[in-house]
């Protein structure tokens, strides 16, 4: 078993997390980003930090908007294939892509604060949600808006898989999700050229008022919230998603 500290470290820079995860393609963050867009109509001139961007497909998506993007990530075989893809792309320099730490800001403020696809809630230490949460709040240019999204507690629980097997890139993942305590768990094994692989995901199930007490402690507020990629009305119990909404 990898370290389960800091499993994030370990499967997010993996290749076969990004094959386990290929079905959450750039056609689902296009259209995602397209609603982000239409709803908080940045400016123009807008540059918006895409925080725990993985392979970037969110930010190339923000870039095709027109904006200014920077997009981190802890993981450097991400940033790398990153780069690789808006190199390919020939973006300009208005696309820009570096290994850093959400605990720590960035000595830039933003417009907008992006933190899309559960990219939150990782960390045993309840202070590190703060310390993310304050390098949000120091990164925002007055004004600026912050967007989290994440998993809806009531209804991942309501709907959990507890046991499955997927195939994908001719790689067949077996997957178990369990709970312990406020942790929602998937263990992750398969075998690649004979040799075993297992993995961990643990994300905290902070439901709304979680989130709106960490805010309070940054120095943040919720201004809005919808419940999935379409941005419909929040159900605590028929949403997938807390798409939140802070300043």
């Amino acid at each position: 078993m990898h370290n389960a500290k800091e499993w994030y470290s370990s499967w997010f820079d993996s290749p076969y997390y990004h094959s386990l995860y290929s079905h959450r393609n750039h056609q689902e963050a296009a259209d995602f980003v397209s609603q982000l867009i239409d709803l908080i109509q940045p400016a123009k001139d807008a540059h918006i930090l895409d925080v725990a961007c993985g392979r970037g497909r969110h930010a190339l998506e923000v870039y095709r908007h027109g904006y200014a993007v920077t997009g981190i990530d802890l993981s450097p075989k991400n940033i790398k294939y990153a780069k690789e893809e808006a190199r390919n792309k020939q973006t300009s320099d208005a696309l820009q892509f570096m290994v850093h730490d959400m605990r720590k800001p960035l000595d830039t403020q933003f417009s907008h604060v992006f933190n899309l696809f559960t990219s939150f809630g990782y960390f045993k230490d309840p202070k590190d949600n703060i310390r993310v949460l304050e390098s949000f709040r120091a990164q925002l240019a007055p004004n600026g808006v912050g967007v989290i999204d994440y998993l809806n507690p009531s209804w991942v629980l309501t709907n959990l898989v507890k046991e499955e097997s997927i195939e994908r890139d001719g790689i067949k993942f077996s997957i178990q999700r369990y709970t312990e305590g406020k942790w929602l768990c998937k263990d992750i094994q398969f075998q690649v050229d004979k040799h075993n692989y297992q993995f961990q995901e643990q994300v905290e199930l902070l439901e709304i008022n979680d989130f709106i007490t960490l805010f309070s402690q940054a120095n943040l507020q919720l201004v809005d919230l919808f419940g999935d990629y379409q941005l419909q009305a929040y159900d605590n119990e028929l949403s997938k998603r807390q798409i939140l909404i802070f300043q």
